[in-house]
């Protein structure tokens, strides 16, 4: 993803791809950011976080402790709050002029949270942030109004195209199996579902509406690989 402003990777507790994680830390960022048991996998990996948010109902207390120890700032909640532990999190980063979020552990484990991580996106997009949300399995992220976007290819993965929360407009698709010329995707329509790579990146165009750009098989998906880059119109 092409860097807009200062970068920021926030980690969470849920399943954690650490082949992409360890790319985009040795990538380089501006603020790192743990979210209650996405402090485990930043320790094991020998990352300092600036911040540790959450109500801590998944992170050892042997974790806490190495990593206040350590000089972290740790954010501590109440379990009873109107607010999930990441967008209370999301909110922090975005205070601190981050426009860029590569957001891990995310995606997969319960649905209600996936979902609603998903709608977060949305609203960061709005408010000119944009984010990846990556999981162990899929990495997704969403254009609004006028986009165009690349995606990586790798052996074994694929990706979808999904409206959301509105219909997406003139879709135009380059270099997959299935193109597609300024097309309208309607919400609740499966027309954008499983396309495939062929040898080169791909590249999604949008001129109105909603998008969301989900790739899978990130299972097959080695170290070092970007998925997404922003393109100019």
């Amino acid at each position: 993803m092409q860097a807009t402003g200062k970068k920021a990777i926030l980690v969470g507790g849920g399943p954690v791809h650490y082949g992409l994680l360890r790319t985009a830390l040795a990538a380089g960022y501006d603020l790192l950011f743990a979210v209650d048991g996405g402090g485990k996998p930043l320790a094991d990996l020998g990352y300092q976080p600036q911040f540790l948010l959450g109500d801590f109902d998944s992170l050892p207390l042997s974790y806490q402790n190495e990593l206040a120890a350590k000089g972290v700032q740790v954010l501590r909640y109440q379990q009873e709050k109107d607010w999930t532990d990441l967008e209370l999190a999301l909110n922090q980063i975005a205070a601190q002029q981050c426009h860029t979020m590569l957001v891990f552990g995310a995606l997969g484990g319960r649905l209600d949270h996936t979902l609603v991580n998903i709608s977060l996106m949305y609203r960061m997009e709005q408010s000119g942030t944009e984010l990846v949300l990556i999981g162990d399995e899929q990495a997704v992220t969403l254009m609004t109004g006028q986009g165009r976007i690349r995606i990586f290819p790798f052996p074994g993965g694929h990706f979808s195209l999904l409206p959301y929360p509105f219909n997406a407009q003139g879709v135009s698709i380059w270099g997959a199996k299935y193109p597609l010329e300024r097309a309208t995707l309607e919400l609740g329509s499966t027309r954008g579902i499983h396309n495939e790579f062929l040898t080169g990146p791909v590249e999604v165009e949008l001129e109105a509406g909603s998008l969301l750009i989900i790739v899978e098989g990130l299972r097959h998906c080695p170290e070092g690989r970007t998925l997404f880059q922003r393109l100019p119109r």
